[in-house]
C-alpha cells in the first residue's frame, strides 16, 4: 500500500554527496523462438554473462513476432508489450533487439559487445539494490523483496522495477510450430512487480536514503521453481537510464539501521465517509536489523488533537504487524486528512525518521436520496455473496443474498427509513470477491442515477458509506427561528447563538450550497435556555453555507456567507 538520477557528466541532475558504487549493468534483451538470428546471438550474450557475472546481468523478453506461438510471450504478452513499446518506434521493431542500461545503447543485438558493456562498468552509481526471492512451500507464490538504497544525492523521475525471472527454460523437442531450433532459454521476465510501470521512488533522495519494495506474484506458467529468481533495477522515466540493477539470493537482507520502523498503510478508514468518529489500524514493519518491542504511535485528524497509544509486544526484523487504534472524534470536513506518525521505537530514536508519517486523504461521503438502487451481478459462486445497509447505530436496514443463481444480475431499490449516515457492505464468504477468480460480477450502489459506489474486485469484503440528510430549507424569520449568526458573513470567526426550550442533545451540521455535509459537531446535551458557540470560519473556504441546528426532533437552519 507505499510509493517512493545521473552521474558527472550522464547524470546532469546529480545534487550534492558523492559515494561510488560499483555498478552491475543491465541488458534488456528482446527476442523470440521463432527468430532465426536471435539463435546466434542468445548464445553468444549467455556465454559472455556466464563468464562476468559481475559485469552485467539480463532479462529477455519474448515477443511474438516474427510468428506467433513462442509459449513464453504468451504467458505474459502484456507486460512484454509495454516494454517493446517503451523501447521500440512502432515503425522499427525487430529481433534480436538489444537495450543497455536503458539508453546507454539502444538497437541492433550485433551493435555491441563486452567494450560496450566494460565502458559502462566503469561508470559509478548512486544507488545499491538488494533483493531476495522466495517461493512457497506449495510451489503457487512467489515473494520478491527490493531494498534500494541511495549512495548518493540525486534528483530525477525514478521507478524500481522488480521482475521475476526463470533463469533456464529447457525443451526436449521444438516448443511451437515456427521455432527457430532453440531448445534452451534464459533469464526468461516472467512477471513484473506490480506491473510494467513498475513503483514510482521520490524525485528526491540524499545520501542514505532507501526506499523497501516488497512484491507477490501468484505463480503462472513456471517450467521448474528452483529456476525462480528476480532482477531489480532503477530508472529514469524521463531519459529511460538504468542507474542499477542487481540479481536476487535466497538470503536475508542487509538492512541499513538497526532501530527502524516504518508506517506503511492505514486500514479501517473509508476513503469518503459520513461519520465525524474513526477507529483506525495501522500496519507497521521492522525495518531494522533489531527486534522491536515497543513504539508509541500518534494520530490525528486535520488540525485536532494529536491522540497517542504505545504498542508492546515482540515484533522481528522485517516483519509486521497491525496495531488497532482508540476511537477518534473529529469535525468532518469536505476534505480531510488523516495524519499516523511512529516514535520512541524500543525507548529509543528512530534511526531513519522519514518513513515514521503516512498521510491518509478522505472526504466527506456522497449524499443519497431516500431511494437507494443496488444492482449486482453474481459471479460463478452466488452462494457466497451477501450484502447489507446498515445505519448510524450499526443496525441492518436492509440486507440481500445469499444468491441462487450464477451470472445473473439482480436488481433492488430500497427506501431509506430516515435522514441518516448508512454504510454498505458487500461480502463474500469465499474471500474473493466477485471478479475475476470465479467469473466476472460485479455490483453498482446509487441514487437517483448518480453512482456511490461500484467494484467487484476485493477480498473478503468491501464498505462504503453515504448519507441521506433531510431538507435544509426551513423558515430564517426571527421570530420562528432561535438560530443566530453574527457577525454573517463570516471573516474569520462568528458567534452562533441559540435558545432551547427544553433540555436535549444537540449537535450542529454545516452544509455546502450543493447539500454536502462538510462539518458536524456534537454539543453534546444542554440545558433548557440561551447558549452560544464559535463558528470558525478559516476551516471553510469561501462561499455560501447551511448551518443547521439539530436539538431533539427540532431542526434549525442559517444561511451562512464565508467570506476572506
Amino acid at each position: 500500500m507505499k510509493r517512493i538520477l545521473l552521474f558527472i557528466p550522464l547524470f546532469a541532475s546529480l545534487c550534492l554527496g558523492y559515494s561510488q558504487t560499483q555498478r552491475l549493468v543491465m541488458l534488456e534483451e528482446f527476442t523470440s523462438a521463432t527468430c532465426g538470428p536471435c539463435v546466434s546471438k542468445n548464445s553468444q550474450f549467455h556465454t559472455w554473462q556466464t563468464q562476468y557475472p559481475e559485469k552485467f546481468t539480463s532479462i529477455y523478453y519474448h515477443v511474438n513476432w516474427p510468428a506467433a506461438g513462442d509459449p513464453m510471450n504468451l504467458a505474459n504478452p502484456g507486460e512484454t508489450a509495454a516494454r517493446v513499446s517503451y523501447y521500440m518506434s512502432p515503425t522499427n521493431m525487430y529481433v534480436p533487439y538489444s537495450v543497455l542500461d536503458g539508453n546507454y545503447y539502444n538497437g541492433s543485438a550485433g551493435g555491441w559487445n563486452m567494450s560496450t558493456i566494460d565502458a559502462r562498468l566503469a561508470v559509478p552509481s548512486p544507488f545499491e539494490i538488494q533483493l531476495k526471492h522466495e517461493v512457497s512451500a506449495g510451489q503457487d507464490t512467489i515473494f520478491s523483496t527490493m531494498l534500494v538504497k541511495c549512495t548518493q544525492d540525486v534528483a530525477a523521475s525514478m521507478t524500481a522495477h522488480n521482475v521475476i525471472i526463470e533463469k533456464w527454460v529447457h525443451f526436449t523437442s521444438a516448443p511451437c510450430a515456427s521455432s527457430n531450433g532453440e531448445r534452451d532459454f534464459y533469464n526468461v521476465m516472467k512477471k513484473m512487480i506490480p506491473g510494467s510501470t513498475g513503483t514510482t521512488l521520490p524525485t528526491s533522495m540524499v545520501a542514505g536514503d532507501y526506499v523497501l519494495l516488497e512484491g507477490v506474484w501468484k505463480a503462472g506458467l513456471v517450467y521448474d521453481f528452483s529456476q525462480i529468481a528476480s532482477i531489480g533495477f532503477v530508472q529514469d522515466k524521463s531519459t529511460k537510464e538504468i542507474y542499477q540493477t542487481a540479481n536476487s539470493s535466497a538470503n536475508a537482507l542487509t538492512l541499513p539501521y538497526n532501530t527502524d520502523v516504518q508506517i506503511v498503510e492505514v486500514q479501517n478508514v473509508l476513503p469518503k465517509t459520513c461519520k465525524n468518529k474513526i477507529s483506525p489500524s495501522v500496519k507497521i514493519r521492522n525495518n531494522g536489523n533489531n527486534a522491536i518491542t515497543s513504539v508509541t504511535i500518534r494520530y490525528k485528524v486535520n488540525d485536532g488533537t494529536v491522540n497517542s497509544y504505545t504498542w508492546n509486544g515482540s515484533l522481528a526484523s522485517m516483519h509486521k504487524v497491525v496495531v488497532s487504534l482508540p476511537e477518534y472524534a473529529y469535525d468532518i470536513l469536505s476534505q480531510n486528512v488523516l495524519t499516523v506518525f511512529s516514535t520512541n521505537p524500543n525507548n529509543i530514536s528512530d534511526q531513519y525518521p522519514k518513513n515514521d508519517t503516512l498521510k491518509f486523504n478522505f472526504t466527506s461521503a456522497p449524499v443519497s436520496t431516500s431511494q437507494v438502487k443496488i444492482s449486482l451481478r453474481t459471479d460463478n459462486k452466488p452462494d457466497e455473496t451477501t450484502w447489507e445497509i446498515r445505519n448510524s447505530l450499526n443496525v441492518v436496514v436492509f440486507s440481500g443474498g445469499p444468491y441462487a443463481e450464477a451470472n445473473k444480475l439482480y436488481q433492488q431499490t430500497v427506501t431509506l427509513p430516515q435522514a441518516d449516515c448508512y454504510s454498505y457492505t458487500i461480502n463474500d464468504s469465499g474471500g474473493d470477491g466477485i471478479c475475476c477468480s470465479n467469473g466476472n460480477g460485479g455490483y453498482e450502489v446509487s441514487s437517483n442515477g448518480t453512482i456511490i459506489k461500484q467494484g467487484g474486485s476485493f477480498g473478503s469484503s468491501e464498505s462504503c458509506e453515504f448519507w441521506m440528510e433531510a431538507p435544509v430549507s426551513v423558515m430564517e424569520t426571527s421570530s420562528n427561528n432561535p438560530l443566530i449568526v453574527y457577525p454573517n458573513p463570516v471573516d474569520g470567526s462568528s458567534k452562533v447563538s441559540f435558545f432551547m426550550n427544553h433540555s436535549n442533545e444537540a449537535r450542529i451540521n454545516i452544509y455546502s450550497a450543493f447539500g454536502q455535509l462538510v462539518s458536524t459537531r456534537s454539543l453534546g446535551f444542554i440545558n433548557a435556555g440561551q447558549h452560544e458557540t464559535m463558528l470558525d470560519g478559516q476551516n471553510f473556504k469561501p462561499g455560501v453555507y447551511i448551518l443547521q441546528l439539530h436539538t431533539g426532533s427540532e431542526v434549525y437552519s442559517r444561511k451562512v456567507s464565508i467570506i476572506r
